[in-house]
């Protein structure tokens, strides 16, 4: 199968796409980078131009606005976050601008491209240390215009070194089997935190104020989440779809988000209410054994990057 010679790129070489579902916020001004720090949950103090920061940006009641990485260079800030919430992300963010310096600007006119794997710093030209999979990535941005060109370069490049261009099917695929959940798939504005499973690449709770923080620390400081993102493995011939009802001894107790099939089985995501996590045995979906891998938060993907 197709998607199965692009997993294995990404996992052993590399692969190489144009995150077309991702836009460029552009944030210039000089109090863009102090800003900043009270916007996403993540720590940005100290960035430098070339570094990258991964974060969340949160509503005032704490839950998951959008992902973002927040791209520092010579000139200012720009903040990738997902096409179908840049106007949210823009309103929201604007909203906490008060007396800073600070100029906002949806930059329709660049594209991301993003290489992948253990040899992504080989393509890459220029761009920052963008790690998406947990084997390496990098992301560099092009003015619309020399997109094609670009691509061209990217994949020719890719191709030497035993990869290649990577379709959006077997991209959304990988996400899945290695456990790496997505903004608007596996989570989103109706998840806290603490329920992506990503608050280790993504949350620094070392750091001073920031919108949203408060009901972060809360839910920290007392205990589990309602629910958290699971990996999961399905004795079954076809991948279960979104919304998918968990079940355990007749009684729902999740819900999968995403599921893809891999060797002679079927590998998901889904949530696991909070109470459910202690045996990791005796679950079902759509009446077929399903197993509990364990949480995303502790997959091969996720080492903690964290600031």
């Amino acid at each position: 199968m197709p998607h199965v010679r692009e997993l294995n790129w990404l996992r052993e070489t590399v692969g190489v796409l144009c995150l077309d579902d991702r836009a460029i916020i552009a944030a210039s001004g000089d109090d863009a980078h102090e800003w900043l720090q009270g916007q996403i949950s993540n720590q940005c103090e100290g960035a430098q131009p070339g570094d990258a920061v991964y974060g969340f940006v949160l509503t005032l009641k704490g839950r998951v606005l959008a992902d973002v990485w927040a791209l520092f260079h010579d000139d200012g800030i720009w903040l990738e976050v997902p096409a179908e919430q840049v106007n949210a992300v823009l309103e929201r963010l604007d909203r906490y601008i008060i007396m800073e310096d600070v100029d906002l600007e949806h930059r329709s006119d660049l594209r991301l491209l993003t290489s992948q794997g253990p040899h992504a710093a080989k393509v890459a030209e220029g761009g920052w240390n963008t790690d998406r999979l947990g084997t390496g990535g990098y992301s560099w941005v092009v003015p619309r215009a020399e997109l094609d060109s670009a691509i061209e370069r990217a994949t020719e490049q890719a191709t030497q070194l035993g990869g290649g261009w990577i379709s959006r099917r077997a991209w959304d695929f990988v996400h899945v089997v290695t456990g790496r959940p997505r903004f608007g798939t596996d989570f989103g504005d109706w998840t806290y935190p603490q329920e992506t499973g990503l608050t280790n690449v993504a949350v620094s709770f070392n750091k001073g104020c920031y919108i949203g923080q408060e009901t972060v620390v809360m839910l920290q400081n007392r205990g589990k989440a309602p629910k958290t993102l699971w990996r999961w493995t399905l004795d079954a011939d076809e991948a279960p779809a979104a919304k998918t009802p968990i079940m355990k001894e007749g009684a729902t107790v999740g819900e999968v988000t995403s599921a893809a099939p891999i060797d002679d089985r079927i590998v998901a995501l889904g949530f696991l209410k909070r109470g459910h996590d202690e045996i990791t045995e005796g679950f079902e979906i759509l009446g077929k054994t399903a197993h509990a891998v364990g949480p995303v938060s502790e997959g091969p993907a996720l080492a903690s990057s964290a600031r």
